[in-house]
């Protein structure tokens, strides 16, 4: 069956000559819109950013212009396969693949119970918006509840946060009209990360802020590429965020420089000297020697936050989210914006709203705090992990595939993950995935993860097909109110048997006798496939956006934003932010008896010399990139950065392989020099590295960060996110350069 449902735009359809073809990326949350050069054979042979692209403007990163290499790369799989007994691969047709597939869920189904069956999420198939929306209502067509996404090891502690302190109805200023912006574990100009800012074309919008005047903070071990441009730049030790937010909440106190009438209105006396009394311990002299800063460094990020700007907000990203006390660091930075009022306020000019889905008014008043996760069943059989909304925790998964019992996971499909390069404690999800009844594979690459796959279902890759940008309910992640539509510009390639990402839970679905209701809108035809239009249509319900509109501005658009101002509260709104709830106080008050020194890091018992903090690769993705030869030539693997000046003085070189170990697990490494980073720190990106027992050298696979990081022992409470990041390790020279 063809299941490339979407028409071709009608500049592909004049097979003569070289051709132009305006789309959009699809790696990351950038979005950026780009121009393709396609010639005779439907081959790629050149990107640029498109600057007719309102949003990004030409802008595109290097990432985004290797579309030649990825969709005509010699690593990508163009057919479905099969494991055979001996563990080799075999290739078979997409349909055959399916039946087989169905007709091995049914008698686990059958056997088990719905809660069998899960679904994992990963960023390949988070881009992907019209088989995103499918997977929700693929696994409610069978009764189970076992979603699980990357969201969940990534920034979970920020949907905590709302849970336990509270949100602003109003949201916050618009970037371009901030006195100040704090990034702690951020560095938006790589990641593309800050939703609603910074995140296509930062590096100019940056400069126009600072040229009007912003002032920019950033809290992270390593002077990043934002922090190159800020004006005060904290380098302190990874997993100290807590002691730093806490600490600047207690100055901003003592001098009295919060929003006295927004504290007074929206948190009250009492819940304010609850949150005065819990950050007391918190001195600036205290907070200096325990996060490695300089004497008065505290004070001055005070003064230019608080004391000097009167709008302005504080982000916190992956840095913030993969360390120890991750929750409570989202908590405390988040009521640095709640004491000092950074929000939009009644009246002030609405300037971003949720571009492709249903929204209500904007008002100027707090949703109180929730805990959602309360009220949406009982703990987890694993470590009693709540759900956060649809989801359920990933670092619980390889625990929910090898622990018997009710509800125990046979059957997992992954869209778009690589769970060897990105679960915590690789050696127990390889084990996990060795295990399983049915494992498969939705995936362009032959991945560490796809060697364990039953099946491996290649799809069409980004500009072979219809979509929108990535779309988080609930979330407003564009300035403006901005989509944009793109039809494939690419054939798939010949002899290829690819499949639509979402096609493949439909017709599962369909075998097995069941109905999907699609973003829980519209029950689909279990007959006829939708086609991948059919599907974006049903996103944008209720949207802003329309599908023809879209349609009829390929470089993107903005819709009205009918709200012009922000609307004054509810004459009974009685909701209140609660900056120190009992169980805050309780992580503040761990995290303070929690006493390791520089060169003395405690983990399980033991003592270690330093600290292992994550980063992003600017070349990558996450993992993606690995299979990319342009990619692989600029970045062949994953190094371990220190600081140069403490290499000279151990001894090491630029290009010595290291051994790093954690109280969990040791790794081999090849050592590089990065002067930005503090001393004390070795940083290391994720995404890398083959399953435990390859013999491939880590110049070739990279290093696999996952080895050292238990996920079973030191977690986050509620969602269980466990510490990926200011990992306490011992580093020694194995082999010299």
């Amino acid at each position: 069956m063809n299941t490339v449902s979407s028409d071709l735009a009608e500049s592909t359809r004049d097979p003569a000559s070289v051709r132009e073809a305006v789309s959009f990326c699809r790696i990351c949350s950038g979005g950026c819109g780009v121009v393709l050069t396609i010639d005779e054979k439907d081959r790629i042979l050149s990107v640029k950013g498109d600057k007719k692209n309102p949003l990004s403007k030409g802008y595109a990163c290097f990432k985004g212009l290797q579309p030649e290499a990825s969709h005509h790369g010699r690593h990508r799989i163009l057919r479905p396969l099969k494991r055979m007994e001996d563990g080799s691969y075999r290739e078979i047709s997409s349909e055959q693949a399916l039946e087989e597939i169905a007709e091995k869920l049914a008698p686990l189904l059958e056997r088990h119970g719905p809660e069998t069956l899960a679904v994992f999420l990963g960023n390949g198939g988070m881009f992907n918006i019209a088989g995103f929306y499918m997977l929700p209502g693929f696994l409610a067509a069978f009764g189970s509840d076992q979603y699980f996404s990357t969201l969940t090891i990534d920034q979970s502690g920020k949907v905590v946060t709302m849970g336990r302190l509270g949100a602003w109805g109003a949201g916050y200023p618009a970037f371009d009209d901030m006195d100040v912006a704090m990034f702690i574990g951020a560095n938006p100009l790589v990641t593309h990360g800050s939703l609603g800012f910074l995140q296509a074309d930062p590096v100019k919008s940056l400069k126009r802020a600072r040229e009007k005047g912003l002032k920019l903070i950033t809290i992270d071990p390593r002077k990043s590429e934002t922090g190159q441009f800020a004006d005060i730049a904290l380098q302190p030790y990874p997993g100290q965020d807590a002691a730093i937010c806490g600490g600047l909440i207690r100055l901003i106190l003592e001098e009295g420089w919060e929003d006295k009438a927004f504290c007074a209105r929206w948190v009250g006396a009492e819940r304010m000297a609850a949150l005065k009394g819990a950050v007391a311990p918190l001195t600036e002299d205290y907070v200096e020697r325990r996060a490695g800063l300089e004497p008065g460094q505290l004070r001055a990020v005070a003064e230019m936050f608080a004391r000097d700007a009167k709008t302005g907000s504080v982000t916190t990203a992956t840095g913030t989210s993969m360390a120890p006390y991750s929750n409570l660091v989202f908590h405390l930075a988040e009521t640095l914006n709640v004491i000092c009022g950074r929000y939009l306020r009644e009246g002030e000019k609405v300037h971003q709203i949720n571009g492709m889905g249903p929204g209500g008014p904007l008002r100027a008043q707090v949703m109180p705090p929730t805990r959602f996760w309360e009220t949406m069943g009982g703990p987890s059989r694993i470590r009693g992990a709540r759900k956060l909304f649809m989801e359920r925790c990933t670092a619980t998964l390889p625990d929910e595939i090898l622990t018997p019992g009710e509800g125990q996971i046979r059957a997992l499909f992954l869209a778009g993950g690589d769970p060897l390069t990105s679960w915590p404690d690789q050696q127990k999800t390889a084990a996990a995935l060795s295990d399983i009844d049915l494992l498969v594979a939705i995936d362009p690459w032959p991945t560490p993860s796809t060697r364990f796959a039953h099946y491996i279902l290649p799809p069409l890759m980004q500009y072979e097909r219809a979509d929108l940008p990535m779309y988080l309910p609930g979330f407003a992640n564009w300035p403006g109110a901005w989509s944009q539509y793109t039809a494939p510009v690419l054939r798939p390639p010949e002899d290829s048997d690819l499949v639509e990402d979402w096609y493949v839970f439909w017709s599962i679905a369909k075998k097995l006798g069941r109905t999907i209701v699609y973003n829980g809108v519209q029950a689909l035809d279990m007959e006829t496939p939708p086609t991948t239009d059919d599907l974006l249509e049903l996103v944008l319900s209720g949207a802003p956006h329309t599908l023809d509109g879209l349609k009829a501005a390929p470089h993107g658009c903005h819709a009205e934003i009918a709200q012009e101002v922000v609307l004054p509260a509810d004459e009974n709104a009685g909701g209140l932010f609660d900056p120190m709830p009992a169980d805050v106080a309780q992580e503040l008050q761990s995290f303070l008896d929690d006493k390791g020194a520089p060169g003395q890091w405690r983990r399980d018992g033991r003592s270690f010399t330093h600290l292992m903090a994550s980063r992003r690769m600017r070349d990558l993705f996450n993992s993606n990139g690995r299979f990319v030869d342009t990619v692989r030539q600029r970045s062949p693997y994953n190094p371990a950065f220190m600081n140069p000046a403490e290499m000279v003085e151990l001894g090491i070189l630029p290009g010595d392989k290291v051994s790093i170990e954690s109280a969990h697990g040791q790794v081999v490494a090849v050592v590089e020099a990065d002067p930005d980073l503090r001393r004390g720190v070795v940083s290391l990106a994720h995404g890398w590295g083959d399953p435990p027992g390859s013999n491939s050298d880590v110049e070739q696979s990279g290093t696999s960060v996952n080895r050292l990081i238990d996920n079973d022992r030191n977690y986050e409470p509620i969602n269980s996110m466990p510490h990926m990041s200011a990992i306490p390790i011992n580093i020694r020279v194995i082999e010299a350069a």
